[in-house]
């Protein structure tokens, strides 16, 4: 068979559903073979940076790896935004992109670019394809990387290999991947001795807590620890548990801030992130994940490198005979009543007031479903999520480590299609709106149906935040927005303005019942975030 066919047929039997691209000429032959078939779904993109954006955020939600296409040159270079997401959040992504005809590499060529050398930052494999008999081998190749090492993989196929035919196997399955992690019984006992001694304990969870949830919930409630939560864990205990007390950094809360300078112990659980300039300098630390290049460096760091299903029965047992200390207990369910009415108090505005970010996500999860994703874009409202929005079992989805802007929309798109009975919330900036403002007809051609809220405060929030201060005169940062609901309206999406405070609710619950794709325009205040480190009660760690 042709190579088009071979790789599509391919795909198929691994278990591909989607593949997210932009045509060109360099790829049509594969675009041609897809379109003839009906197993693997073609989600055409308006821009590559997007489709690779939809790519990365599927493997985010499923763990599995996804696919996404461009044609050569400008189409390759467009994906590396959304690759450089799925490389720095390490999520399995193959980018399968057309190249030159065999006959043209290394000259030059139109649109010739040596695609392995611009991709080699970003991937854990990349090779060009120059010869049908190579597909098979190279395809099987990138797939394995990419689930082995959770990172990005890329094919560059020559645009006549195409064509050509292979005698290529197909194979049925791809090897079963596991990430196992033999655990070492002194090390998690060693750790044990810190959480036995300790009398004021602290626990921050990450992301990869969230599969061993109630174990995490237990121990904490076994140590009498408080709980901390990074915007990544936001739904793995639901925030009205007495021990949780918010999260950490500029994200965080005051009473998080209060906990850690009185703090003996912090125990982390699944997260990699490490915020020095929000953790006490002297602060005994142990940190358990299962990938040794996420422990930390820090001279007071014990760390365990196992699964947390392999640790936490192994201390709850160690931990049996000790005795909680409830005055720490009780102070950490005192910290817990101050956060609730912190978000009580950066909410309260009068009815004709244009709407806080804070007032926005405090409203949506009094109305949200309580099993939602909520996807984020990047931008000041992110942290006003992380500080306002009192999560139940949600699951947010965002850009990590790489924190784009534009990732917002892609993302949602991604989700909706990938669990299309799961209610999908998307909160955009008005300036990361505007990045992929042409994906929302992406959105409206393929019938996903979410809620897409844009914060439309006319500026870059974050940006001139930091600008002020840094001590500099904001200056780049205003934005002249064009009218987003006529912008809806045109892409065929239902949109409305909420004007005030006193229409938010209402419009959300709308919204929300309709289940059909929405854009909210929501008129919000001017930046209003408070530095959170400016206070921080005791020396830090940088």
């Amino acid at each position: 068979m042709k190579v088009a066919q071979f790789l599509t047929d391919q795909l198929a039997l691994w278990g591909v559903k989607r593949i997210y691209g932009v045509a060109g000429d360099a790829i049509f032959s594969w675009l041609d073979c897809m379109g003839k078939q009906g197993e693997v779904e073609y989600i055409a993109c308006k821009h590559e940076a997007a489709a690779a954006m939809m790519a990365s955020a599927e493997a985010k939600l499923t763990g599995r790896p996804t696919v996404c296409t461009a044609t050569m040159g400008p189409g390759t270079v467009n994906l590396l935004n959304g690759l450089a997401d799925a490389h720095a959040d390490r999520v399995p992504v193959v980018a399968i992109t057309g190249q030159v005809e065999t006959y043209k590499l290394g000259g030059a060529y139109k649109q010739y670019i040596p695609q392995e050398d611009v991709i080699r930052p970003l991937a854990c494999y990349t090779t060009t394809v120059a010869h049908p008999q190579a597909i098979g081998d190279v395809l099987h190749k990138a797939f394995v990387a990419a689930m082995h090492q959770k990172g990005v993989a890329h094919l560059a196929i020559c645009k006549d290999v195409f064509e050509r035919m292979t005698s290529a196997p197909l194979v049925p399955a791809l090897p079963r991947v596991t990430a196992a992690v033999r655990p070492d019984r002194m090390e998690m006992d060693y750790a044990a001795e810190y959480l036995i001694r300790s009398r004021r304990p602290l626990i921050l969870l990450g992301i990869g807590a969230r599969i061993s949830a109630e174990g995490c919930r237990k121990l904490a409630e076994q140590l009498g620890a408080g709980i901390l939560l990074t915007l990544g864990a936001k739904g793995v205990l639901d925030e009205s548990h007495p021990l949780v007390i918010g999260g950490l950094g500029e994200g965080g809360s005051e009473s998080a801030l209060h906990a850690l300078a009185e703090a003996d112990l912090l125990v982390i659980l699944g997260a990699t992130w490490f915020p020095r300039a929000f953790l006490p300098k002297e602060l005994a630390i142990v940190q358990v994940d299962t990938n040794a290049e996420s422990i930390h460096a820090n001279p007071l760091l014990h760390s365990v490198t196992a699964e947390l299903d392999d640790v936490l029965p192994l201390w709850m047992r160690r931990l049996e005979s000790r005795r909680i200390d409830h005055a720490w207990e009780e102070q950490v369910e005192r910290w817990h009543a101050r956060f609730w009415e912190e978000t009580q108090k950066i909410t309260e505005q009068n009815p004709d007031e244009l709407v806080k970010p804070q007032t926005l996500f405090h409203t949506l999860a009094n109305v949200v479903r309580e099993d939602a994703i909520i996807v984020l874009d990047t931008g000041e409202h992110t942290l006003w999520f992380n500080r306002a929005f009192r999560s139940k079992q949600q699951l947010p989805l965002f850009s990590g480590k790489w924190r784009t802007m534009g990732f917002g929309l892609p993302a949602a798109i991604a989700a909706k299609l990938t669990y299309p009975k799961r209610q999908v919330v998307c909160i955009t900036g008005d300036g990361g709106f505007q990045m992929h403002l042409a994906e929302l007809m992406t959105a409206a051609e393929h019938q996903a149906s979410f809620l897409l809220i844009v914060v439309n405060n006319g500026t870059l929030g974050l940006e001139e935040m930091k600008m002020k201060q840094a001590g500099y005169q904001p200056f780049g940062v205003k934005l002249h927005n064009p009218d987003f609901v006529l912008w809806a309206q045109a892409c065929g999406v239902n949109g409305q303005v909420v004007q005030n405070v006193s229409a938010l609710e209402m419009h959300l619950k709308q919204a929300l019942s309709s289940e059909e794709l929405t854009l909210l325009d929501v008129r919000c205040t001017a930046p209003t975030l408070t530095e959170r480190k400016k206070q921080i009660p005791f020396q830090a760690q940088a």
